[in-house]
């Protein structure tokens, strides 16, 4: 089946720094990624979905001056979590769509 490989595993940070978070398509085309963020004792919160090419679409609440998206390819996708401070301590996932296949791939948990 389609898998995505997430990186880094875990991160740490000092506040005010940026942390990126890389998504990769493994044997497929990945047309929409989505990323997520999960909440302590909550399910998963979409937060964006970025198409290969294309500016990604937000959700309310998140915008791409703190979660900046790139998606240049159809294999990649990098969300960066900007000026991090604690409230931004959570697990985040991508997870992405092959619509030709009409495959999808669940997110994996990755957090730091």
């Amino acid at each position: 089946g389609a898998v995505v490989s997430q990186q880094p595993r875990r991160a740490v940070s000092k506040s005010g720094a940026s942390v990126t978070i890389e998504c990769r398509a493994v044997d497929f085309q990945a047309t929409t990624v989505f990323w997520y963020r999960q909440f302590p004792k909550r399910g998963l919160v979409l937060m964006a979905t970025s198409n290969a090419g294309t500016n990604a679409t937000y959700e309310q609440g998140y915008n791409k001056d703190k979660l900046p998206i790139s998606q240049p390819n159809l294999t990649f996708s990098s969300l960066m979590v900007t000026n991090v401070d604690p409230a931004d301590s959570s697990l985040y996932f991508c997870g992405a769509r092959d619509t030709a296949l009409g495959r999808d791939q669940r997110p994996r948990q990755e957090s730091w």
